[in-house]
């Protein structure tokens, strides 16, 4: 586990990214410093949970590749880190560890200052290696159980870790095709996200609000006015945060405005699809939260409509944008995506490039995949009756 835990860090320092001492390394650096069963207080770990947090609290803080929390950051006592030095055993490793763990802690504070400054206010927030999450719902229903905003700030921010990393490694993508991290900001109040998403966006509104390209961020209202539950939350922000990644990978550009929507559209919907066999988010009219088509059951929609005949004509789907997809483009559009990553993930990636790069979706289906509109709908019909569902 600890050598798991070090060549971890080493690739996340590899790439740039600053890394947080482990809770594994403390412990492994006051071992060096305490002889066994030296200290009974904070066996021999050299430190101890801060005092003037609950253990739980303390505990979140120690997640190995956390950057930074807001939350805990201006404590006297433990400056964010969650620990203490023993005041039994007063470790020096610890103590040297501990200081350089409050130091990268100050840093990035200042780092993220603007945030604050830009809201007049400070914000609750935290970094990963990929993400900054400005998380301000105070309360929300996790699995039966109510959280508070310190704990989901941590349950979110570890969300939109899995899905970078599942995104990179469903299209074999690495860190370097990113210039920066996204920025994600989930509010409580309708006047927050109205100012929010003017302000980090560049566009005021209500519902769903997403800056595509280099520098990406999502600005969204995490209440029930628009989310009933945290899944629904959940799942819009992985179908939303999808579509940031997809415009922010290297050459950098957003296909939703290019004639590609069956292509961002449908990889967000197969993120969806991924992890709750549901798709029910649509980005042409994400403010109406009633949007529905056939349940968001999209593989048994399509094995039928294929059955019947009755899909749309995959010559119409490739000339939409985005917000332009009728509800019927949508479950092809995410039947196509899933076609081409079973058919072969690495050359859709590839597709996704050219798409980037400008090259009309029906020359990118050629060049990578040698095939023509035609023959690629023929074939993905025979495998949609069979793999699909009928029930």
């Amino acid at each position: 586990m600890i050598l798991a835990s070090i060549a971890l860090g080493l690739l996340l320092a590899s790439s740039g990214v600053p890394v947080a001492p482990s809770s594994l390394a403390l412990r492994s650096e006051a071992a060096q410093d305490a002889k066994p069963d030296d200290c009974k207080k904070c066996e021999n770990m050299g430190r101890v949970s801060c005092p003037e947090h609950t253990r739980a609290e303390c505990d979140l803080e120690l997640e190995f590749g956390l950057l930074y929390c807001s939350v805990l950051v201006d404590c006297p006592a433990c400056g964010g880190t969650g620990l203490v030095v023993c005041p039994d055993c007063k470790s020096e490793s610890a103590t040297t560890s501990l200081a350089d763990r409050r130091a990268q802690l100050a840093a990035r504070k200042l780092a993220l200052k603007p945030f604050d400054d830009t809201m007049g206010r400070p914000l609750r927030k935290a970094e990963s290696p990929h993400f900054v999450l400005v998380w301000e719902v105070d309360r929300l229903k996790v699995n039966k159980k109510h959280l508070l905003a310190h704990e989901l700030l941590h349950v979110y921010l570890k969300r939109l870790e899995r899905l970078f990393g599942d995104y990179c490694a469903t299209l074999g993508v690495s860190d370097q095709e990113f210039e920066s991290k996204f920025d994600v900001f989930v509010w409580q109040f309708p006047d927050d996200q109205l100012e929010g998403s003017q302000k980090f966006c560049g566009q005021g509104g209500q519902g769903p609000i997403k800056l595509m390209g280099r520098k990406p961020r999502f600005s969204v209202l995490g209440t029930k006015a628009y989310f009933q539950d945290d899944e629904h939350l959940h799942r819009n922000v992985v179908h939303s945060v999808t579509h940031l990644i997809l415009s922010a990978q290297q050459p950098s550009e957003w296909i939703g405005n290019l004639k590609g929507g069956w292509a961002d559209e449908g990889l967000a919907h197969w993120f969806e699809e991924k992890y709750w066999g549901i798709c029910d988010n649509y980005c042409y009219q994400e403010q109406d939260a009633n949007v529905d088509f056939k349940g968001g059951k999209f593989k048994l929609a399509l094995r039928k409509m294929v059955s019947s005949d009755d899909t749309p004509p995959i010559s119409e789907v490739l000339q939409h944008n985005t917000d332009t997809l009728t509800l019927p483009m949508h479950a092809a559009s995410f039947g196509y995506v899933d076609y081409l990553i079973y058919r072969d993930s690495a050359k859709f990636n590839q597709l996704l490039k050219k798409l980037r790069e400008h090259v009309i979706s029906r020359e990118a289906l050629q060049q990578v995949y040698a095939l023509s509109p035609l023959e690629m709908e023929t074939q993905w019909k025979a495998w949609i009756l069979s793999t699909y569902p009928t029930r």
